[in-house]
């Protein structure tokens, strides 16, 4: 009996460690070439502070993992982002939103960002 009751404490284990990864969402805006994931970006609170031509490269949403093991905050989501900018050939992100959940019944929280990748035209 007590096999029993461990398997399914490792299974909800599991299941808990499963439902709580980080993803992001990207929406192609405009075709460009890859850049390696570790490129380096360029930061912004707002479109208008880019001072050079530039495009939407795509938009995209993250949210981090909502275990106790994940960081949790709004920038870890910002991060979390960064490689698909990248994929989408940006040179720089803007940060339109982000935000941090405190912790509730089911989750310990969970950061989330919406961005958008820009790419310079010069």
């Amino acid at each position: 009996m007590k096999k029993c009751i461990w398997s399914l404490v490792g299974s909800g284990v599991a299941i808990i460690s499963l439902a709580g990864c980080s993803s992001v969402g990207v929406q192609p805006v405009s075709v460009g070439s890859a850049k390696p994931a570790n490129c380096t970006l360029d930061q912004y609170a707002s479109e208008r502070d880019i001072e050079r031509p530039h495009e939407v490269a795509c938009v995209l949403t993250s949210k981090t993992g909502t275990t106790l093991m994940h960081d949790k905050s709004a920038s870890a989501a910002i991060d979390n982002a960064r490689a698909d900018a990248c994929a989408c050939g940006a040179d720089a992100i803007v940060v339109e939103s982000a935000e941090e959940e405190g912790i509730t019944l089911m989750t310990w929280g969970q950061g989330k960002a919406t961005l958008k990748a820009m790419r310079y035209l010069d």
